[in-house]
């Protein structure tokens, strides 16, 4: 039996803020092997680790990522002194460190996130991922050799069933299906693994959801506390 993949969300945001560079810091030091994280365009084109398309700024109002450039995202404080990093920043520190889980929050980030990895020689060590269908087909033309992970919340899990879900990730060549842990099912970990893919459900935080899951036979979870799940790794071999 292959081992568990556990990645940790947003780096790891139950010990550190999310996505940033002391989160990453913390998950090595825990031993982690995989990192998620959020990428969003900067208003001149640069690849930025946040979760939301907004952000606090420190006179008490908000502005959206887009509308601020590189170097000002840089100087903000998102908790304990952490800035918002470059993707390149992180992938630089820590691509030999950790394996990624890219989370592209928006279409035309595509290119120039694949273009960071590439450059970095990083293909091997990391994944994309993504709600967005087109942006899985777009990396697969530029970059075919990055694997792909598409990503199901809950709602459209439970609307379009596990076949439908499933045949989407098949069909844009995914080797990973990440479908939110409350929709997924015996049926949907047999659909992806008859279409080839591993299982990677989101965001479990509770050991006892975690056990179930991997009775179910995922292939891994994403989750914001990495550490509390390392039993799982022994009971797993």
């Amino acid at each position: 039996m292959s081992e568990l993949l556990l990645i940790a969300h947003r780096g790891g945001l139950y010990y550190r803020p999310e996505n940033s560079l002391a989160a990453f810091e913390h998950s090595v030091l825990l031993g982690v092997k995989w990192a998620e994280c959020d990428v969003r365009l900067s208003r001149d084109h640069v690849p930025m680790l946040h979760h939301d398309d907004r952000i606090d700024l420190p006179a008490g109002d908000d502005k959206g990522i887009r509308e601020l450039d590189a170097n000002e995202l840089a100087k903000l404080d998102i908790g304990g002194g952490e800035p918002v990093p470059s993707l390149r920043e992180v992938l630089e520190r820590f691509g030999e460190k950790l394996c990624f889980d890219i989370e592209l929050k928006e279409l035309d980030s595509v290119g120039k996130v694949v273009e960071v990895v590439l450059e970095l020689q990083l293909s091997g060590r990391v994944m994309i991922s993504s709600f967005i269908p087109e942006a899985l087909q777009l990396a697969r033309d530029i970059a075919p050799e990055i694997p792909r992970g598409l990503l199901v919340d809950r709602l459209t899990g439970r609307i379009v069933g596990p076949k439908s879900a499933v045949k989407a990730g098949a069909m844009f060549h995914c080797e990973y299906f990440l479908p939110h842990f409350t929709a997924l099912s015996a049926d949907w970990v047999l659909a992806a693994r008859n279409e080839g893919m591993k299982v990677i459900p989101w965001t479990v935080n509770r050991l006892d959801d975690g056990k179930r899951l991997v009775d179910l036979g995922v292939d891994g979870l994403v989750t914001d506390r990495v550490d509390q799940f390392f039993p799982l790794l022994r009971h797993n071999k």
